[in-house]
C-alpha cells in the first residue's frame, strides 16, 4: 500500500512540477497517462488515481474524448477546501470574516498607492444599498468589496476572494438579518466612508472605517 501511495504522489508531483516550470498553464492539455507512465516509470493505474485526485481538487478538468486539461477555474479548489473546513469545524465563519478584514486592509493600502477604481460603478452600488432588502444588501456589499479587490489587479487577491465568495455571501446574509434599521444605516454609511477615504488617499480613515465595518459584522455574527 505504501509503494502505491508513493506512486500516485509521484505522479501528482510530476504534474505540479510541470506547472511550476511553466510547461503547463491554464488550459494546457496534460501529457497522456501512457506518456507520464513512461517518463516517471510508474503504472497507469497510479496515474489515473493522481489525475482523479487533482480533478477532485479542481486543478484538472476532463474533456470527453479529448483528454485532461489544467482547469481554468482553479479557485474551485480553494472554495471546496474552505467549505470542507467549515463543515468539519476546522474553521468558523468568524475566521472567514477575520480573513476578509486582513485582505481588505491590504487592498486599501494598494489602492491608496495607485487608484484604479471604477468610481461610477462603486457610486451606483452605494446608491442601491439604501433601498436594498437583506439579501440584496449582502450582494451589494460583496460587489462593493470585489470591485475594490479587482481594482488592485492583484491576481492572488482576486482568486482567493472569488473562491470564498459563496461562503462570504451566506455569512453576510446571516449578519444582515440580525441588523436593525440603525445598524443597516451605519453599515451603509461605513461603505461610503471607506470609498471616500480611498478616493481622498487617507489611509488612517480607510483603516478606521474598515475596522468599524468588520467590528460591526463580527459583533452581529456572535
Amino acid at each position: 500500500m505504501k509503494n502505491k501511495d508513493m506512486e500516485y504522489q509521484k505522479a501528482i508531483n510530476y504534474i505540479i512540477d510541470l506547472i511550476k516550470d511553466g510547461k503547463l498553464v491554464v488550459g494546457s492539455k496534460i501529457p497522456s497517462e501512457r506518456d507520464i507512465a513512461e517518463i516517471i516509470g510508474i503504472g497507469r493505474s497510479s496515474i489515473r488515481e493522481a489525475i482523479s485526485i487533482l480533478r477532485g481538487m479542481g486543478l484538472i478538468e476532463s474533456r470527453h474524448g479529448s483528454g485532461n486539461y489544467i482547469a481554468k477555474d482553479c479557485n474551485k479548489a480553494i472554495k471546496q477546501m474552505i467549505e470542507v473546513m467549515l463543515a468539519l469545524g476546522s474553521i468558523t465563519y468568524k475566521d472567514v470574516l477575520e480573513f476578509r478584514r486582513v485582505i481588505s486592509q491590504a487592498v486599501c493600502k494598494v489602492l491608496l498607492a495607485e487608484n484604479n477604481i471604477d468610481e461610477e460603478t462603486i457610486s451606483d452600488i452605494l446608491d442601491k444599498m439604501h433601498n436594498a432588502d437583506t439579501k440584496e444588501l449582502a450582494t451589494l456589499d460583496y460587489l462593493f468589496h470585489i470591485k475594490l479587490i479587482n481594482a488592485t489587479k492583484n491576481s492572488l487577491f482576486i482568486t482567493i476572494m472569488e473562491a470564498i465568495a459563496g461562503v462570504y455571501l451566506s455569512t453576510i446574509v446571516m449578519i444582515n438579518q440580525k441588523m436593525n434599521d440603525d445598524d443597516r444605516k451605519e453599515f451603509i454609511e461605513i461603505h461610503s466612508k471607506i470609498y471616500e477615504s480611498i478616493i481622498n488617499k487617507d489611509e488612517e480613515k480607510c483603516m478606521y472605517y474598515l475596522k468599524q465595518h468588520y467590528d460591526l459584522t463580527e459583533n452581529k455574527l456572535m
